[in-house]
């Protein structure tokens, strides 16, 4: 069972970060763009983010699980606890500033 789930945490965590890049990676070229042809290209963006989005909150989830599954004390168990972390944190940062 701990390997399914952190199989599963794994790929959601990639699916999530994946999106993430990719939203920041196109930052600077939706900077040029004028404001009629930005909020144009936004609607084209949008479904299949909201598709892959779903990873997002599923991937908090699914950590904290992987943090109750995963022995105490374990160089494993600090390292799920430092990814929840993390993700609470890209959580915080996208709400306070979005």
């Amino acid at each position: 069972m701990l390997v399914t789930v952190e199989v599963i945490t794994i790929a959601l965590v990639a699916i999530a970060t994946a999106l993430a890049l990719a939203h920041a990676l196109e930052w600077p070229g939706k900077l040029r763009l004028p404001k009629d042809q930005y909020l144009a290209i936004q609607a084209i963006y949008y479904p299949g983010f909201t598709i892959g989005g779903v990873a997002e909150p599923l991937s908090l989830l699914f950590t904290a699980a992987l943090l109750v599954l995963m022995p105490r004390g374990t160089p494993a168990f600090w390292m799920t606890v430092g990814a929840l972390i993390g993700l609470l944190a890209m959580h915080a940062t996208y709400w306070i500033l979005t």
